[in-house]
């Protein structure tokens, strides 16, 4: 509905961030990383958003970019995760960071964050695991991309699978085999070798 918003920087509180626009100043709920990433931008800034809407009432959470506001739509999809919780996560450990643990299933680390109890991050880690990419991951082409879904869809995460899928594929006695063969005998060694 709302992509972003460009304007000018007014100010904050707490974990509101103000922008004036056209003469409107708009009321952001966002994360510290944002609200500093807005500060260090004294003319003009440019915040990613999303409206939530209740039926009493609506607020519009704001992202320095798009990479931030994927991570919490993602968060607020898990059952007992909500907008502010997503945004607490957010703020207490990095994007790149967050994919990590939740692909190790690292609930230490997550539960480290304020308001983020063992329960609350297993069940995160539980819904999430292997669903996220690192920022690095997302820039690469993604290899086998079916087989990848394939595994992911069975339990194993995204890093995992992907690494299983190119060692094997290496392999001279996979990478000799005719296409319509291959990705057949790929998926099945993926699957004993990630399954050992």
């Amino acid at each position: 509905m709302i992509n972003s918003i460009t304007g000018q920087y007014t100010g904050r509180n707490g974990a509101l961030l103000f922008i004036a626009l056209n003469g409107i100043e708009w009321s952001l709920e966002c994360t510290e990383n944002t609200a500093a990433y807005a500060a260090s931008h004294k003319d003009t800034v440019r915040i990613y958003t999303y409206l939530h809407h209740k039926e009493d009432h609506m607020k519009l959470y704001g992202f320095a970019n798009t990479r931030e506001r994927e991570l919490f739509l993602e968060l607020i999809k898990v059952s007992g995760i909500g907008p502010k919780q997503a945004l607490r996560m957010l703020s207490g450990i990095g994007t790149d960071e967050l994919v990590t643990a939740l692909d190790e299933g690292n609930t230490d680390r997550l539960s480290l964050i304020p308001g983020i109890g063992k329960k609350t991050a297993a069940k995160i880690v539980l819904s999430l695991r292997g669903k996220l990419k690192l920022e690095a991951e997302k820039n690469e082409k993604e290899v086998f991309p079916d087989l990848v879904e394939a595994l992911i869809g069975m339990g194993f995460d995204r890093r995992s699978a992907r690494k299983a899928l190119l060692e094997i594929s290496s392999r001279p006695e996979i990478s000799d085999l005719p296409e319509e063969v291959k990705e057949k005998q790929l998926f099945r060694e993926a699957i004993v070798f990630l399954s050992s």
